[in-house]
């Protein structure tokens, strides 16, 4: 499926980037790893950089060590992202730049230090069911996952006469550290998660998802099976948007 493709995932330390790297190794392709907790990305056994997404610099740098160890690339996912938990009443300026610098621009960042390196192929990009509709106390986030969303539509266009496809994952309810709210619980246990989502079947399915059940979307569009679509954002929701 993704046989000689070379791929670099940003947020590739632990939960869905590490989860997609993963799978597209078992299929074929040849991946280097991206984040900023290097730390982590020691532990995983395989070929990584340190990269900040949110800082011009530690970008370039972190494009040219992946371009050297891969030689070009066939695919970039941008999954980078960081937790927000604010108001839109009171969230300061400075918080609200740092989330969607990290969370947004890095989006753009990242795939135009990509652009030369990339013959072709996909960009994927991570969003969030956050894209499509508000949630309380989480200002900056959901700004940022809505601007993805619509950037990935603008790059696609864009970068289309360069035969390079861009698409995104919107993501629902997935059990990683994302999960853990700023106190410390994990919102997968608590009772309104439990009674709402899955007693109620908020979430057709029933369960959070885990970062291998969003996998297989990001290798599909990845792959050529994807040829002809571009421009697009695919739920992995367990049925979470199909409602209201």
């Amino acid at each position: 499926m993704l046989e000689g493709k070379r791929i670099l995932i940003t947020g590739a330390a632990r939960g869905i980037g590490l989860a997609v790297a993963q799978a597209a190794i078992a299929k074929g392709a040849r991946v280097v790893l991206a984040d900023v907790d290097g730390a982590a990305l020691a532990g995983q056994a395989l070929p990584y950089v340190v990269m900040d997404v949110s800082d011009a610099g530690s970008v370039a740098a972190g494009m040219a060590q992946a371009v050297a160890t891969l030689g070009c690339l066939d695919g970039l996912v941008n999954n980078a992202t960081m937790l927000d938990e604010s108001h839109a009443a009171d969230v300061t300026e400075a918080w609200f730049e740092r989330v969607l610098s990290v969370n947004l621009t890095s989006i753009l960042r990242v795939s135009q230090a990509a652009l030369p390196h990339l013959g072709g192929g996909a960009i994927v990009n991570t969003l969030s069911t956050q894209a499509m509709f508000g949630q309380a106390n989480s200002v900056a986030y959901a700004t940022a996952k809505g601007g993805g969303l619509n950037l990935s539509r603008a790059m696609a266009v864009d970068f289309a006469p360069q035969s390079i496809r861009v698409n995104a994952v919107a993501p629902g309810f997935i059990d990683t550290r994302m999960a853990v709210m700023a106190d410390g619980t994990h919102e997968h246990t608590t009772e309104w998660f439990k009674d709402i989502y899955v007693g109620r079947r908020k979430i057709p399915l029933a369960r959070a998802g885990t970062p291998d059940d969003c996998a297989g979307a990001y290798l599909f569009l990845l792959s050529d099976m994807a040829r002809y679509i571009t421009g697009q954002c695919l739920a992995v929701d367990g049925g979470l948007t199909a409602t209201y």
